[in-house]
């Protein structure tokens, strides 16, 4: 059994990956197949089947199928799909110009039927490929839907131009592809920017690597030469670029990016540590375990494509319906030019019914209904801070039902912060007494770049300042050096030996003078001040909140508390979070997650609309909504527009499936000819698709 993986060109949506997936089942030999939209990829097993029978079962339906190793064509197919959008408004804007009040300029009806013929055959000429391609196999989309609507107006258009009519509607066949074009365009780039970001999951860990050699020497290699077993040295202030365990060297290791624990962890032999990690303090030698795509890292970014590939985007409800909407119009259309030539006994009197009624039903307003509100929702959301990859997270935003969220940078500030400072006996300290240690103490942690260090070098801000000499560190315990004429420690427990308080939350570095505490300073990961009144209008929308963190379970559970927050788990490991989210959707929950580390990417790729906080462009890539504004305040503004977009889509729909209701069975009947028939129905169909355009533009406020 053959296991190969190959690059799909020209996916979309589910629905393609669900043609993808029966093209090349069908093929014969074809065990299994597993398509990820996320990364358009296909996995395929296969007992002896070439590589060009694939192709060829993916050229019948519109797809490339490309070797893995083959250049990436996203630059080149967002590009192109930029000239087609260029292409057809240039082309449609001069046919729109007689629509302009006081603006008296009508092109001769063929220059613009030619314009219209460009603009909808050229620009657009891959909605009218893939109808083709889906029509030899009898199936019907959107793009059957667009094809239709823009050949029967276009052919309208100059039926109403040989008859010498004034205004003929070729500005409708060119603004429909103009329109839907733009939208496509939209989509393409942000799914471009969402598949190429995944590897900023794997652009944690360094490019190169130290290499300790045999006879003792350093050697800069590439990490990817890196092989178990290799000896490694990392220095301060460095990723570690492999999983390994440490063989020699003492330092504070940061994983709070990758687990969630929001302070440094000390590191010393035999503990092990994982690629992407910051090493604060000291150097670290280690012995690789595991490198490349082997790595907890490089693992963490296939779970993220995983779960992306198999979350199915909700289908807009004029995808849904268009399987049976176009032949129930065609098979009306035919109807009715059958029934009136047996009634007229004449041709030249049944057709005018017949085009009437294809006119009236072309889903021009059904086409634009969701990709035009979509595209004015996509630039007030840009405007308000939130980048958006997806429009099914868009959408489903507004319908869920359960938010769960991290805690480490998402409900809380994601560094440590001084809380406290006490006395000897463990007292708070106020006044002069607290400004003493503090500033001795950031004296001693000046020139260190320790997320502890600058928690306290933070708070010290504004007091004068001391200089040290005599400066010594001693990498996962702490500091010592002389300040004011005074020889002073400042570190751990263990390093000065003397008893410090042990906070519930965060962590306690004491400040001694020989064998005498002058103070404790006590520094924990704040919360963010809109957390509470954040929480607390979720909770007013009916939403069931969740707390998922990597922290420590009496940490999260504290918080929770502290917040309202009822259903918590701490000590979450990514897998951790992304089960937790699949138990909650398995019970029927619509659930939206946000977090901002490279270990929230599962639960973020997993959840129905995954939400990410700015700050690091890793986990960004596995959510398909982006907060770029600090705080959690644009996450209440995510979901009001959320809320508008979808009212918006639901009248659009409501208008395009309403005038179609109402204005078909006029048209069969023949009760429109009287006021203009096909000449009317060509005007309807633009009043239609400019009141969803209109309606559409509400988004923008």
């Amino acid at each position: 059994m053959a296991v190969r993986t190959y690059r799909v060109e020209g996916m979309t949506c589910a629905t393609c990956v669900k043609r993808v997936e029966k093209a090349l089942a069908g093929v014969p030999g074809v065990d299994s197949v597993q398509v990820n939209l996320a990364t358009e990829e296909a996995v395929v097993r296969s007992r002896g089947v070439a590589d060009g029978a694939l192709a060829a079962a993916l050229t019948a339906r519109g797809y490339r199928l490309l070797p893995p190793q083959a250049p990436d064509p996203h630059d080149g197919n967002v590009r192109r799909a930029g000239y087609r959008v260029a292409a057809a408004w240039v082309l449609t804007l001069p046919l729109m110009a007689g629509m302009v009040p006081g603006l008296h300029w009508h092109l001769p009806w063929p220059v613009q039927a030619a314009l219209a013929a460009l603009a909808a055959l050229g620009a657009g000429s891959g909605f009218f490929l893939r109808a083709a391609r889906q029509a030899l196999v009898l199936e019907t989309s959107m793009d059957t839907l667009i094809a239709l609507g823009a050949s029967v107006t276009l052919g309208f258009g100059i039926h109403e131009g040989l008859r010498g009519a004034p205004h003929p509607p070729f500005e409708t066949a060119a603004g429909l592809v103009a329109f839907l074009l733009t939208g496509k365009y939209l989509e393409a780039r942000a799914k471009h920017r969402a598949t190429h970001s995944l590897g900023d999951l794997l652009r944690l860990a360094p490019a190169t690597s130290l290499r300790l050699e045999p006879d003792g020497s350093e050697q800069t290699v590439a990490t990817s030469e890196i092989r178990p077993g290799d000896r490694v040295r990392v220095k301060p202030g460095s990723a570690v670029p492999v999983d390994g365990v440490v063989l020699e060297g003492r330092a504070e290791v940061e994983e709070a990016l990758l687990t969630g624990e929001p302070l440094p962890v000390a590191k010393g032999p035999g503990d092990p540590v994982l690629a992407g990690a910051l090493v604060h303090g000291g150097a670290l030698e280690l012995r690789a375990a595991a490198a490349g795509q082997d790595t907890w890292l490089a693992k963490l970014a296939q779970q993220v494509a995983q779960a992306q590939g198999s979350r199915a985007p909700a289908q807009e409800l004029a995808d849904k319906v268009s399987a049976v909407f176009v032949p129930t119009v065609l098979g009306l259309a035919a109807l009715t030019l059958a029934g009136w030539w047996w009634h007229a006994g004449t041709l030249a009197l049944a057709w005018r019914p017949a085009v009437t009624l294809l006119v009236i039903a072309c889903p021009c307003a059904l086409g634009l209904a969701t990709p035009v509100a979509m595209a004015a929702a996509l630039g007030t959301a840009a405007r308000n801070g939130l980048l958006v990859r997806d429009a099914a997270a868009m959408e489903a935003l507004a319908r869920i039902t359960d938010l769960a969220l991290d805690k480490t940078g998402t409900l809380t500030q994601g560094h440590p912060a001084l809380v406290a400072v006490t006395g000897p006996d463990r007292v708070a300290v106020t006044g002069s007494d607290r400004d003493l240690v503090l500033r001795l103490a950031a004296a001693l942690e000046r020139d260190s770049e320790h997320p502890v260090a600058r928690g306290i070098r933070a708070a010290a801000e504004g007091l004068p300042r001391a200089a040290v000499a005599d400066f010594r560190s001693y990498p996962a315990l702490g500091v010592e050096g002389r300040v004011e004429g005074r020889d002073l420690r400042l570190g751990n427990a263990e390093f000065l030996g003397l008893p410090l308080p042990d906070p519930e939350m965060g962590m306690a570095v004491g400040l001694a003078e020989g064998g005498r505490l002058l103070g404790a300073l006590v520094l924990a990961d704040p919360q963010r001040p809109e957390a509470k009144s954040a929480v607390a209008a979720l909770a007013a929308q009916g939403l069931r909140l969740h707390l998922l963190s990597g922290d420590r379970p009496e940490a999260a559970a504290a918080l929770a508390a502290e917040l309202g927050i009822q259903n918590v788990q701490g000590g979450c490991t990514p897998a951790g979070k992304q089960a937790r989210i699949r138990e909650l959707q398995a019970q029927g929950a619509v659930v939206a997650f946000v977090g901002d580390g490279v270990n929230d990417g599962p639960a973020l790729a997993q959840a129905d609309a995954g939400i990410s906080l700015p700050g690091l462009d890793a986990a960004q890539a596995a959510a398909p909504l982006n907060l770029l504004r600090e705080g959690l305040e644009p996450l209440l503004q995510a979901r009001r527009l959320a809320l508008r977009t979808r009212r918006v889509i639901r009248e659009n729909l409501a208008w395009a499936f309403g005038y179609n209701l109402v204005l078909v069975p006029l048209a069969a009947f023949n009760l429109l000819d009287r006021f203009g028939g096909p000449m009317l129905a060509g005007a309807a169909m633009g009043l239609s698709s400019l009141t969803v355009v209109l309606n559409a533009l509400r988004l923008r406020d």
